[in-house]
Parts: C-alpha cells; structure tokens; sequence
C-alpha cells in the first residue's frame, strides 16, 4: 500500500499460503473487498476501485485475485498516471484546469467503497452512482448496472451519474431481503429508498424529501423500521456547481443545529424524525427493535470538522495529531421520541461490524479496527471486539507501522446462533513495505493473535469495506 498521491496497487492472481498458523477447517468461501487501488489526491477517499477476492477452497487451498473495476476514472487516470493532478474531477480534488474545467461536473465515479451480491451478480458500490456489475469469479468489469431498469442511468439533472446508490446496503437475514437508499443532492434533495427481495428483484419503494442536503452514508435497521441519522453535514451545492471547491470541501458543519433521527416503517407509512445533540458519524453497526424502542449502535465523531481534517490527508493515517477520534455509541429511540445514548467503550474505532445473522435483531459483540496507542503514530493498528453488555474490550494490537480494516464475521456453524462462534477476517497492512496479510482470527479470543496469517504478494490498496460469500 503506497500511501502517497500517485500510488499504484498492482493487479493480483496468486495462490496464498499461511506464514503463521494454518487455514482454519470448514472455513470456505469467498472475502470480497473494495477500497481505493491507487491515490489520485492528498485524500484517503480520492482512488479508483480496487476489487479482490480471496477465495478459501475445501481442503485449505486459498486464492486471491484483484482488479481494478474499468470505469471511466480509472482508464483517464491509467491514461494520465502521473501528471500533476487528476484527470478528472474527485471527490475531494478537482481536476487539473481551473474552475472552468470543473464547472458543473460532478466527482467522477470510482466504484470504489464496498461490494454486495444481489442473485448471483457481484457489484461494485460507491453512493454517488450506479452500482458497477463484475464477474464473481474473474472480476472482470460487466459495466454499470441498473439493476433491471429500477435506477435511472441518466442520473438526476442529466447528470453524467447515474441514480445514486448506496455502498452500505443492509441485509435481513429473516427475510432474505436487501434494502439500500440514494442520496439525492440538487434543488430537491431527497433519499429514494429500494428493496431487492429473493430471487434479485429490486423495487424502488418511495422517495422521501429532505429539508437540508444532508451527508448520509449510511443507514441501519431493525424488523420494522429504517433507521438514518442526519447529522448536521450540509452540501453547499453552489460551491460545488461551480468549480469553487471540489464535494468533500463544500460540505459545511453547522454545529448549532440537531442531528435528526429519520425513523421510516420498512412497510410504509408516515416516518418519524426526533432531533437530538450533534454529532457526525459515517457508519453504523447495527439496529434492532427492543419493544416499542429503537436500538441502534453506530461510530460517532464529535463534529464533521474533526473527521474531515483526518481525511484530507493520506499522511494523516500516520500523524497521532490527526487521529479521527469516533467512539462506539448505543442509543435508544423511546414511542415517546425520547432518545438515550451513552458511550460504549472509549477506544478510538471505526469499520464497526456485527455478526450478519444478527441484522435487524440484538446483537452483543460489535467488531471493529481499532487505535491501540494513539501516541504511536498510525490511525488503526488494532483488531477489537466490544462486548456492548460488559462495556469491555477483547483486542489485538499490530503496533506502529501496520494499519487494520474492516473485520468481517464469518459464522463457525450456520445453525449455532452465538454471536462469538466463528473467525474474523481482516485486511492488515504494513505500511512501509505495501504488504498486505490477510488474517485470521478466532473471533471468542482476539486477544490470543491471529490463528492464520495470509501474506499477499501485492498489495490490496486501501480497503474500505467487503462482503464474506459462503
């Protein structure tokens, strides 16, 4: 992982064997990951998509392949690698050639934030356009899917963009439902809302106008309801439209106005907004019901400020001054609309995760990555499980040099429901080398280290987020 603007991951297909350790048994599947292959900005979110799959085969054979997902970013930043600036305008930089040149644009698609299977069709996400369909086992790039006509090609305002479609859609696993959002920004702002139900039909539902142009990356949910926090994050369109300043630095903290808890019954009618203190959050873990109450746990920062300095810079992943200081948060959303909240654990984390059999219901363990020393110069270095009932935290620390991502839950035994039953897989980084290690942990003891550790000849990029595939 180069971690430097220009920066290149190189594509991958290779068989992995263990340096430590050995494949657990009955571990078998697929690890889909997405994240940003190479730096085109100063910005952490600023990379064309970077795709893998690794891939655990019965008897312990494991695999890995990457590619790039060939949108039109990724083939002008192949064409213009290394010219001083992007090509194209970004969300967080615009491209080379003044506000003429980026006037009216916007961010050009990187398909480059998370994956998600729909009946058999791997997609590339990234919120501000279509899904990107790929081949589930060669990677190679379908084009952009609109999901059987459901989203609009064309985009709002004839945008080059399509239909806006969430990278962090949720799964109910009691329904075998998958429902996603869009946000739409422009003269109307509004979240349109889907469901793709068994079978990968998807429906749009319902659109949903909003007050303010809000930043919302994700969303949650429980049996019955939606659930969308909109912090005050606000679009200044104007600035944006204009060529001024690219969408990342457009976006305004208004601290003296409420977060808003949007509440929308997943089978239709009136939603409910309650407001409460500020704050920013990019995702949530995960939501259930809990009587006529609403429980949902979710990372929260104290301001979009303080997150946006942390982002701006791919430097800051090891500046201990700049370390992004969310915490896991429980809050609870009473009939009356009165809202509880209190701090789980005061370790820094983010890419919160839960085991997926516990979508839309309770849930004990929260797994995330984690800041160990956060004098030791390096944003997340730390695998960790949270007991939420105990407020204690179960970790492994990698230590300076080395950063962690999103640790996903792989069952144990389909039909044993303890949350602890299973591995976690994360993508662990030494940052000097580019070297990435897939890694293995036994998800009842994270403490105890990984119990398999994968070396990957090349480096994965930075990912953001992925899907386990049994």
């Amino acid at each position: 992982m180069d971690l430097k603007r220009g920066g290149w991951a190189r594509e991958v297909d290779a068989e992995l064997r263990p340096s430590q350790g050995s494949v657990p048994s009955g571990l078998v599947g697929t690890l889909y990951r997405n994240g940003a292959g190479n730096h085109l900005s100063d910005y952490i979110i600023d990379g064309d998509g970077l795709v893998s799959a690794v891939t655990f085969e019965p008897g312990g054979t494991v695999r890995v392949r990457s590619r790039y997902v060939r949108t039109p970013s990724y083939q002008a930043s192949l064409t213009a690698r290394g010219a001083d600036g992007p090509p194209l305008r970004l969300g967080g930089a615009n491209a080379v050639g003044g506000r003429l040149r980026n006037l009216l644009k916007p961010p050009a698609a990187q398909a480059n934030t998370s994956v998600t299977m729909i009946d058999g069709r791997l997609l590339a996400l990234w919120e501000a356009d279509l899904p990107w369909e790929l081949d589930p086992d060669t990677l190679k790039t379908l084009g952009r899917c609109d999901l059987d006509g459901v989203l609009d090609r064309s985009g709002p305002l004839g945008s080059p963009l399509g239909s806006p479609y969430s990278a962090h859609p949720c799964r109910d696993p009691a329904t075998a439902e998958l429902w996603n959002f869009g946000c739409v920004y422009g003269p109307r702002p509004r979240l349109e809302i889907y469901r793709s139900g068994h079978g990968g039909r998807t429906e749009h539902l319902r659109s949903i106008r909003l007050p303010r142009r809000y930043m919302v990356h994700d969303f949650a949910m429980t049996a019955t309801h939606l659930v969308f926090c909109l912090g005050p994050v606000i679009l200044d369109l104007a600035a944006m439209l204009s060529g001024r300043l690219p969408t990342f630095e457009a976006m305004r903290w208004h601290r003296d106005e409420p977060t808003r808890i949007l509440l929308v019954p997943r089978t239709g009618g009136p939603f409910r907004v309650v407001e409460t203190d500020p704050w920013f959050q990019w995702h949530f873990a995960g939501a259930y019901d809990d009587g006529s109450d609403i429980v949902f746990d979710l990372v929260r920062f104290r301001s979009w400020t303080v997150m946006h300095e942390a982002i701006s810079s791919i430097g800051h992943l090891t500046d201990p001054a700049c370390l992004p200081v969310g915490r896991l948060w429980r809050h609870r959303v009473g009939a009356s609309g009165k809202v509880e909240a209190h701090q789980v654990h005061s370790l820094p984390l983010e890419w919160p995760t839960i085991d997926p059999r516990r979508a839309t219901t309770a849930h004990r363990n929260v797994y995330g990555a984690a800041a160990g020393d956060v004098t030791a110069g390096v944003a997340f270095t730390t695998v960790a499980r949270y007991d939420t009932e105990t407020g204690e935290a179960d970790t492994h620390d990698y230590g300076p040099g080395h950063l962690v991502g999103e640790p996903l839950f792989v069952r144990r035994d389909p039909d044993v429901l303890d949350d602890d039953q299973g591995w976690l897989l994360a993508c662990e980084s030494h940052i000097a080398s580019g070297r990435t290690n897939i890694a293995v942990f036994d998800a009842r003891s994270v403490a105890d280290g990984p119990v398999c550790t994968l070396p990957v000849p090349e480096s994965l990029g930075y990912t953001f987020h992925g899907q386990w595939v049994a």
